[in-house]
């Protein structure tokens, strides 16, 4: 992947936190189909770009114990619901928006640091450093 790639990829934290912040607004406003779809797509690639650095962080934990299934879980149920459309008419949009916001903070909170250069992470369920960090 050349450097380019990797900047296009990689997130502006910034950018992801006022994302979230425009997909709660809609959320407390009549907002039409076509901001819902606007804010869902953003919100969908922010994800994807923030979803690597939490599968490295599952592969760095012991396969099998409780914490990691807890991790691998949410992340496989994160990468469903962004393949999820967003569903017949405003209410069903408004739903979504708001799913893929809270999967997106949650993402944003536990490995945003990994795309702002930080070398520690910490451990989603425990608090505690990465192995390896």
């Amino acid at each position: 992947m050349t450097a380019d790639e990797n900047t296009r990829q990689t997130p502006n934290l910034s950018a992801v936190r006022a994302t979230i912040d425009q997909a709660d607004a809609v959320g407390r406003s009549v907002g039409t189909l076509a901001d819902l779809t606007d804010i869902a797509d953003q919100l969908q690639a922010h994800i994807e770009a923030l979803l690597p650095a939490a599968r490295a962080h599952a592969e760095q934990m012991w396969r099998g114990d409780t914490p990691w299934y807890s991790l691998t879980a949410r992340l496989d149920r994160i990468q469903n619901q962004i393949g999820e459309g967003l569903g017949a008419g405003v209410l069903g949009a408004h739903v979504q928006v708001r799913l893929l916001a809270i999967d997106c903070a949650w993402l944003l909170e536990r490995y945003g640091r990994n795309h702002a250069g930080s070398e520690s992470a910490r451990c989603c369920t425990c608090a505690g450093p990465v192995r390896g960090n």
